[in-house]
């Protein structure tokens, strides 16, 4: 876990409301990258509406794991080639600039945050590679060709030996040889919605009940005690805290 310290004076690192808003709205985004993932990754396209759209006219977003974790006025640019959880990288990216800038942590904490956004778009570049790298059709062809060919033929090479049992016998290899390869079709997108495939939806949504449990009691102590207060394990200063798996911030007093 990064933790994360203040630089400057002790009157100078109280939190503002207004800071604590905002860091919760990083951490709400960075749970919104997960389910734009998740989304993107089952093809399941235009969950961000296009121009024109605001959440705060009462509007509300297709899926509605949205709502509550995006701010009014986000726009979706998947219709030209944009990824979403791309898109919302750059929010995540901007807020740790603003907090360098503003003293919540030292450099080389705020490269090790970056670091670890990093990390977290390359995981979906790979899985995106996976689900857009299907096997060549030359190689499917040319495999199913194969094995039937083989069960043509394989009769006729056990019948000598085996007599009549060469049906079954055969039977029984050409049923498990095209099994694997329908297991192998199966597998070749994992992150679809069948029985067989990631859940990716609990995992997601399991992330989400934990952090937000995580920001409520952030938010609790923080309004406490701006400026000592133990906070799960560490010390609480209403310091910028952002809590997924690949990206855990928290924070304390010197």
């Amino acid at each position: 876990m990064l933790t994360c310290s203040f630089n400057g004076e002790k009157d100078e690192r109280a939190t503002r409301q207004s800071d604590r808003a905002e860091t919760e709205r990083a951490v709400k985004i960075l749970m919104a990258i997960l389910f734009a993932t998740k989304n993107h990754l089952r093809a399941e396209w235009g969950a961000f509406p296009g121009v024109g759209f605001d959440t705060a006219a009462g509007n509300q977003f297709l899926h509605a794991e949205y709502n509550d974790l995006l701010p009014s006025g986000v726009m979706g640019y998947d219709h030209r080639g944009l990824g979403i959880p791309l898109q919302l990288t750059f929010f995540i990216e901007q807020y740790i600039k603003k907090g360098y800038q503003r003293g919540w942590y030292h450099a080389p904490q705020a490269s090790q945050m970056t670091v670890q956004l990093n990390t977290l778009v390359d995981a979906y570049g790979r899985m995106e590679t996976i689900r857009l790298t299907p096997v060549p059709i030359a190689h499917l062809i040319h495999e199913k060709q194969v094995l039937a060919l083989f069960g043509m033929f394989l009769p006729f090479a056990m019948v000598t030996e085996m007599g009549w049992w060469a049906i079954p016998l055969t039977t029984f290899v050409v049923f498990t040889l095209y099994g694997i390869d329908g297991i192998a079709g199966q597998l070749e997108d994992p992150f679809g919605s069948n029985k067989n495939d990631i859940n990716m939806a609990a995992i997601v949504e399991d992330i989400r009940s934990e952090v937000l449990v995580l920001v409520d009691e952030w938010k609790r102590v923080g309004e406490q005690n701006d400026e000592s207060q133990w906070f799960l394990g560490g010390y609480g200063g209403g310091s910028p805290l952002a809590c997924i798996p690949t990206f855990r911030v928290m924070s304390f007093d010197d």
